[in-house]
């Protein structure tokens, strides 16, 4: 399988289009920080990604999860009353 590269224009379209959350995951930066810095950053992050996809490498650290219980219903006590979420890391 061959990878077409990314452009910047693409990768800024991408951060355009993710809602501006407080939210974030394992490195702790939210949506709307990565939003507001998507001019400054979106070059690097177009070379890294053209660098790294033709190989098949996927950063590791953006492998890992926060995962948090969220409430669904019924006695907060009982544990199936809850379901698992997970915040990931976005990096466009």
């Amino acid at each position: 399988m061959k990878f077409q590269n990314t452009s910047t224009a693409e990768i800024g379209k991408i951060s355009e289009s993710l809602k501006a959350k407080d939210s974030h995951g394992y490195n702790e930066i939210s949506v709307k920080i990565l939003k507001l810095s998507s001019p400054f950053i979106s070059s690097p992050l177009n070379y890294i990604w053209n660098k790294l996809l033709p190989f098949g490498i996927f950063p590791f650290r953006l492998k890992y999860a926060e995962v948090a219980p969220l409430f669904k219903k019924a006695d907060k006590k009982d544990v199936s009353n809850y379901r698992p979420i997970s915040f990931i890391d976005c990096i466009f």
